[in-house]
């Protein structure tokens, strides 16, 4: 059986075989020998998804011990970070007060504050920021990378040259968390959409950013399970700030999608890929579709 994985934000420190062996090993923690008579790839694509995101920015939001970079002048770019904030904001009940109370310029130089957009993103960053610095942190800047790989002239297409080719292999089972979920069901639906014939016999996404508003309407229509893939399962920890705790069946995503909310993922900030590839449903999922 052939598995794909395709990685998250944040990955361009590492490389290719790092990030092989460290998925690998932590599902073979729990699973010995689980991959072993797989052909195993990675797509990686996070040096060039991390140069066109700081390619396209010239400011950085300090948030914890991270700093995100962004585009102050790009008012579109602001929109799209703002929007997912205030989505966060809302799942997590945050207070307006404490946002209106965050939304001065003291101390925060990253965005012009006679902008009202930009005062508005700081204040929800600070309000974030406060009830968890880590998991802020993350959300900031996989919905800042989703944005470059949405939006950006140029990025999408080089991410999506990098994946493409990786997803020809058939049948092939993909195992993908955060930003690679979105970059996968984008290129998915597109290989449908021009009658591409693969088989996937199972499409994992974990920590999946695909329920948030402001990815579903960056993506548009439609929002459904490819034909060709036979199972899809969606595993998230409610407290991954990134999905918001949220399934991606109907009516928030599309049809057919099976959830899994039980992951306890041990991480600082409930996303990282070594939290989510031990989950024992994870594992079964995987037995099941390579027939171990």
């Amino acid at each position: 059986m052939n598995v794909l994985m395709i990685h998250g934000i944040g990955q361009e420190d590492s490389t290719r075989e790092q990030l092989l062996e460290k998925w690998i090993s932590s599902l073979h923690g729990i699973a010995p020998g689980l991959l072993s008579n797989a052909n195993v790839e990675m797509a990686y694509y996070g040096t060039t998804l991390a140069n066109w995101t700081t390619g396209h920015a010239n400011a950085a939001v300090p948030m914890g011990a991270e700093l995100t970079e962004i585009n102050p002048l790009d008012v579109d770019e602001l929109n799209f970070l703002t929007a997912a904030m205030e989505e966060a904001v809302k799942q997590n009940d945050i207070d307006e007060s404490l946002i209106a109370a965050n939304m001065d310029g003291v101390g925060h130089n990253a965005i012009p504050m006679d902008s009202i957009i930009g005062r508005r993103l700081v204040g929800l960053v600070r309000a974030i920021e406060k009830l968890s610095p880590a998991k802020g942190s993350i959300l900031l800047r996989v919905v800042k990378q989703g944005y470059t790989y949405l939006s950006a002239p140029g990025a999408g297409t080089a991410v999506d040259n990098i994946v493409r080719p990786y997803l020809q292999k058939s049948p092939q089972v993909l195992l993908t968390h955060s930003l690679g979920t979105v970059i996968a069901f984008k290129l998915l639906r597109e290989m449908e959409a021009a009658g591409i014939e693969i088989e996937i016999p199972l499409f994992i996404t974990m920590g999946s950013p695909l329920g948030l508003d402001a990815f579903k309407k960056r993506l548009g229509p439609p929002s459904k399970k490819p034909n060709f893939v036979k199972k899809w399962i969606n595993f998230y920890d409610p407290s991954d700030l990134v999905a918001l705790g949220k399934k991606l069946d109907k009516p928030i995503f599309a049809a057919g999608i099976e959830n899994d909310g039980t992951v306890n993922n041990p991480t600082n900030n409930a996303h990282g890929i070594v939290g989510y590839l031990p989950h024992k449903g994870v594992i079964n999922a995987l037995k099941e579709a390579i027939g171990k």
